[in-house]
């Protein structure tokens, strides 16, 4: 493996789950960053490019991530960030392109060490952002272990419900196979509660409850289910700049803070020959 950077700057966001606030919690952060001009990179690994499309409305091409999964060709990466609307905001694209790539035979990619295709371009890139983040499918296939692979961090968001939570298991496996195997560096930021609405009673219950049993995991910011949000992502503005006094604007802040705290502070993901694994345990209390 490649040595990393002298502090962690990559991270991927992901969960089993679709609809949990994946895309939106990269979103937020890119949100923040243009606003303080820090240089961000997003690196869309989701074959419905939603990010991609937030950003680059109307974009079709077909020389994207993909390009750095093709074991037939050795692509440089700069020439695959595209640039956005927004000054500190780049992007690398996803595509259909990519489904190809995207294999669910981990036997075979392991093999062939496509895991490892992420981690030598990103390397490449460290210097020159403050901040990159993946935004990984709904799925363990193989483009989310090479995001894995070449983080340093990872963040799980997931709803205040029992569907909401159910991918977040296998998730927590996956990080202590990569930290194991490929990437002794992988920490665990935490668990981001996305996508809340705070007038039901039972996701407050159940707040509370993922806070008891996950402690310090748990992010103590917490994304609401607000229309600002909808908006903007919908006028494709950060919101940040689409109404920077909002209440929205300040929980975006919030959890950029939260997240660079967490990114000084996290602990490396415990595996499985160290004990049971804060990580399992973690998961086992809420989910059984």
């Amino acid at each position: 493996m490649v040595v990393p950077a002298a502090r962690p700057s990559v991270i991927t966001v992901l969960n089993l789950k679709g609809g949990v606030g994946k895309t939106h919690a990269c979103w937020l952060l890119a949100s923040v960053a243009q606003e303080r001009q820090e240089r961000i990179l997003i690196v869309d690994t989701d074959t419905q490019g939603n990010i991609t499309s937030s950003f680059l409305p109307g974009f079709e091409g077909n020389h994207g991530v993909e390009a750095l999964f093709d074991p037939s060709a050795d692509p440089l990466v700069e020439p695959l960030i595209r640039r956005t609307a927004h000054s500190h905001i780049d992007i690398i694209p996803s595509s259909r392109a990519l489904t190809r790539f995207d294999l669910a035979d981990q036997a075979a990619w392991e093999k062939s060490e496509l895991q490892a295709s992420l981690i030598e371009p990103l390397n490449q890139l460290r210097p020159l952002y403050d901040l990159i983040v993946f935004d990984c499918p709904p799925r363990l296939s193989l483009v989310s272990f090479a995001a894995l692979c070449a983080s340093d961090a990872v963040i799980v968001p997931l709803e205040a419900a029992d569907w909401g939570a159910q991918g977040i298991k296998h998730v927590a496996q996956a990080a202590q196979y990569v930290q194991l195997h490929f990437n002794s560096r992988l920490r665990l930021l935490g668990y981001l509660v996305s996508r809340f609405k705070r007038p039901r009673s039972f996701q407050q219950a159940y707040l509370r409850q993922l806070r008891t049993h996950f402690g310090t995991l748990a992010f103590d910011t917490v994304i609401p289910d607000l229309a600002a949000f909808e908006k903007a992502v919908t006028d494709r503005v950060p919101i940040t700049l689409h109404d920077p006094r909002s209440n929205a604007a300040v929980i975006a802040r919030d959890f950029y803070d939260e997240v660079q705290r967490r990114l000084q502070d996290a602990p490396a993901v415990r595996t499985e020959s160290r004990g049971p694994g804060l990580l399992r345990r973690a998961v086992a209390s809420v989910l059984g």
